[in-house]
């Protein structure tokens, strides 16, 4: 019975958090904001190739170039339209899909990112283009 009454006062006294607990989740916090900022640092592209999907196949491929704007749009689904802006972004502008994620996607500027529109089957997919020279290979 004694037991009972410190349990309820060591519970009365507890605090939600402890300075500990945030020095703790202050490093998993920087840890995670490393392991998702390293890759790209590490791994530097020296262009970025655009990969165009339309139903699990590649319709077009091309590396960004800085200032070239245009508009894409592909005869399997005319009413879905591509913009590709100056500043190396590409993004879905225009489709006829009733929930429209794929136009709030939003820009795509890096490698490794990507937007799709599934009710429309299509899929826009970055990768880095590393050039090789200078790389060395062993055999």
């Amino acid at each position: 019975m004694n037991n009972n009454k410190n349990n309820e006062k060591s519970r009365e006294t507890r605090r939600w958090a402890r300075p500990r607990d945030f020095i703790i989740l202050g490093s998993l916090t920087i840890i995670a904001l490393a392991l998702l900022l390293i890759p790209n640092w590490l791994n530097p592209a020296d262009s970025i190739q655009v990969f165009i999907y339309h139903d699990g196949e590649v319709i077009d491929q091309f590396i960004m170039e800085e200032g070239v704007a245009r508009i894409l749009s592909y005869e399997e689904n005319p009413a879905v339209e591509i913009q590709q802006w100056p500043d190396q972004s590409i993004a879905f502008i225009r489709s006829d899909c009733p929930d429209q994620v794929c136009i709030h996607a939003g820009r795509l500027r890096v490698a490794g990112q990507f937007a799709a529109c599934l009710p429309n089957g299509f899929v826009i997919v970055l990768e880095g283009a590393v050039d090789a020279e200078g790389v060395d290979t062993l055999a």
